[in-house]
């Protein structure tokens, strides 16, 4: 086990985006002015999901969810619409032509326990955009307030794109690995050890 990274998160958003308001949904406007609204899945969402899955490629679809079916059948969608411990926010697009706001991204949180299990999907046309870090802040700031003790995120030792994402979020996780799959662990309370402790020197994550 390793640590990686150090800090802390404050309650702003990261540098580059903002989020107005604080009721559900939220606006959140991106740093290149795209403006999106945030709000909580609803079992309602189940087509808009359906169909954000249908227009992501496979390569985001087997980094969410690490290979399996190229399909999520309609009762995970539904389970992870609405998890019986956790919460699942939905990024749609504020100004659309479509009748209905297209979902574009889909930010899950799991809870097992002391620890919540947090995973991103994002349509590829918004990646590399801020949002997956935008929704990820949220999801970290909802477990620690929700009274979580850890967040673990499962990541694919190639999926840099999201490592970067994690890594912006400047807290210190605790890395495993088996095989291609990493689990980064970051605790969300004070009662943790030390910051760096036992941390190799120099330890990082490779990027691209």
């Amino acid at each position: 086990m390793t640590w990686w990274g150090t800090g802390t998160i404050g309650d702003e958003g990261p540098a580059g985006w903002t989020v107005r308001g604080i009721a559900d949904p939220v606006a959140l406007r991106l740093p290149d002015g795209a403006e999106l609204d945030v709000r909580t899945a609803t079992a309602d969402d189940l087509r808009g999901v359906d169909e954000l899955h249908e227009q992501c490629s496979m390569r985001s679809r087997n980094r969410r969810y690490h290979g399996g079916a190229s399909r999520i059948a309609p009762a995970r969608l539904r389970r992870l619409l609405e998890p019986a411990r956790g919460v699942t926010l939905l990024a749609t697009v504020t100004c659309s032509r479509q009748s209905a706001r297209p979902v574009v991204a889909m930010a899950n949180l799991l809870g097992e326990g002391d620890t919540a299990e947090a995973a991103l999907l994002v349509r590829d046309d918004w990646q590399r955009r801020g949002l997956g870090s935008a929704l990820l802040h949220r999801l970290v700031r909802h477990a620690g307030q929700t009274g979580y003790v850890a967040l673990a995120l499962h990541v694919q030792a190639e999926n840099t794109p999201m490592l970067r994402t994690i890594r912006r979020l400047d807290r210190p996780s605790m890395v495993d690995r088996d095989g291609s799959l990493l689990t980064l662990t970051m605790p969300l309370t004070a009662a943790v050890s030390p910051v760096g402790a036992g941390r190799p020197e120099g330890f990082s994550v490779a990027a691209s």
